[in-house]
């Protein structure tokens, strides 16, 4: 699909995948989309696919997408999170109860433009939301990923220069 109906995200990984670690990476995005609720899982070679949401509640990550998949990408020397969402069925319904809109408008004689408003408004924001938020989940693996793999990459707190104890914040 092409943008705006799919979007996609890179995220680079600070991890060499290997064959020995490429079964626990795969496990691990796995395990983090079924936690977000994410349906209809398969793990291939080096990807990981769902299609839309176990729970279809507001505010469900995966429910707002038709589907999605995450590739492990080898590309200029370095490794890759590649996160694709497709989005063509926030189109659709947002199109129908656009034009069911204007209809409803210019039968009660307003403005026609409305309907484009709705649209606008309707499949823009869910649209921007969406893509937030999934380039959100998309950077939370690739950082877990490096984790798991690498250990934490958070450096230590500061300390003090003269007592050699650690500073305070607040």
């Amino acid at each position: 699909m092409i943008f705006p109906f799919s979007v996609i995200f890179n995220r680079s990984l600070k991890t060499v995948i290997t064959p020995d670690n490429k079964g626990q990476i795969l496990q691990y995005i796995r395990e983090s989309i079924l936690k977000d609720k994410a349906a209809h899982v398969i793990v291939k070679d080096l990807s990981v696919s769902y299609k839309g949401s176990a729970s279809n509640w507001r505010g469900s990550l995966f429910g707002s997408v038709d589907n999605g998949v995450f590739n492990l990408v080898y590309e200029n020397n370095s490794w890759l999170l590649n996160y694709q969402i497709n989005m063509r069925q926030l189109f659709i319904t947002t199109s129908i109860m656009s034009i069911i809109m204007g209809v409803f408008m210019l039968v009660n004689g307003g403005p026609w433009w409305v309907g484009i408003v709705a649209f606008l408004w309707l499949c823009g924001v869910n649209w921007i939301i969406s893509s937030i938020r999934h380039g959100t989940v998309a950077t939370d693996i690739a950082t877990g990923i490096d984790e798991l793999i690498c250990g934490k990459t958070e450096s230590p707190p500061e300390q003090d220069k003269m007592t050699g104890e650690l500073k305070s914040r607040f």
